[in-house]
């Protein structure tokens, strides 16, 4: 009588293929069961069990079946198909403990477990599937238009141009421009231009208001406008200073280094330098104490 398989034999070895079968695609993706086990919340001891065939690690089937469900969607293979296999694997094992009404399924056949070439990355085929060459004649074309219209338009620039020049000109004679009217004097404000001829020390007030008090150096030049009223405070050289009052020159107030104080031009000191002839002088200014 010839010898008879042990019970169970045939089971375990299809138990041993399933496991060996799962730990060989998901090595040929590359897939750490690390990884699996943090993206399914399985703890990395049970799916090493299932791998390894060991199902006294492994908790009850109806709970193993969870695992290898979980275990074959995240690797890419057909649940269902995995699950099947799986139960029928496990279906006539006596070291597993076995629901009940667990029917056989079929054997599928061997699956082609070889290794993918991976996918081409790069230009979308629809893409890829267009004539570069096309691509180069079409822009060579369009530049070639370019050119040539560019041409037509200088050749009609060209031609316009003698029938620019035949146009006659007139030869009306233009009238000259007017001369610009001179600058009419402006006495709406005083304007006071200082010129400094040696250093002086001058306080000068305008309106009221100090405008100056410090020493002025020789070749400084300085103007000043007031409303009503200028008053030199203090000049300590009154030689040292070249006055000009609205176009009117003031006449020297002192020698070298004489000091004199309490100056004032206004309107009136005004009227008074224009109306003075040259032979006269225009007088000395206002002196308010």
């Amino acid at each position: 009588m010839p010898d008879q398989e042990p019970q169970g034999q045939g089971s375990a070895s299809e138990l041993a293929s399933f496991g060996e079968e799962l730990r060989r695609e998901r090595e040929i993706r590359g897939i750490s069961l690390k990884e699996i086990a943090d993206a399914t919340k399985i703890s990395k001891r049970f799916l090493e069990a299932i791998e390894r065939n060991d199902h006294a690690t492994l908790p009850a089937p109806v709970f193993t079946r969870g695992f290898v469900r979980e275990y074959a969607r995240y690797v890419g293979l057909s649940v269902e198909e995995m699950v099947n296999r799986y139960n029928y694997a496990a279906s006539t094992d006596d070291r597993i403990e076995k629901p009940p009404h667990v029917e056989k399924y079929a054997a599928t056949p061997p699956r082609d477990i070889s290794p993918k070439p991976p996918a081409k990355r790069g230009i979308p085929p629809v893409y890829a599937r267009v004539n570069r060459n096309a691509i180069y004649i079409a822009f060579i074309i369009a530049a070639l238009a370019g050119v040539a219209w560019w041409g037509i338009q200088y050749r009609w620039g060209m031609a316009e141009e003698p029938e620019a020049a035949s146009v006659p000109v007139s030869t009306a004679t233009i009238p000259a421009a007017a001369p610009p009217p001179k600058p009419i004097d402006d006495d709406s404000k005083l304007r006071l231009a200082v010129e400094v001829l040696d250093n002086a020390w001058v306080t000068l007030e305008a309106d009221g208001k100090t405008v100056v008090n410090t020493e002025m150096l020789r070749g400084e030049t300085r103007s000043f406008e007031a409303t009503d009223t200028f008053r030199f405070r203090t000049i300590g050289n009154a030689a040292g200073l070249k006055l000009t009052l609205n176009g009117a020159v003031i006449p020297p107030m002192g020698e070298d280094g004489e000091v004199v104080k309490n100056r004032v031009f206004d309107r009136d000191a005004l009227d008074q330098l224009r109306g003075a002839s040259p032979a006269e002088g225009a007088g000395e200014p206002r002196t308010q104490s």
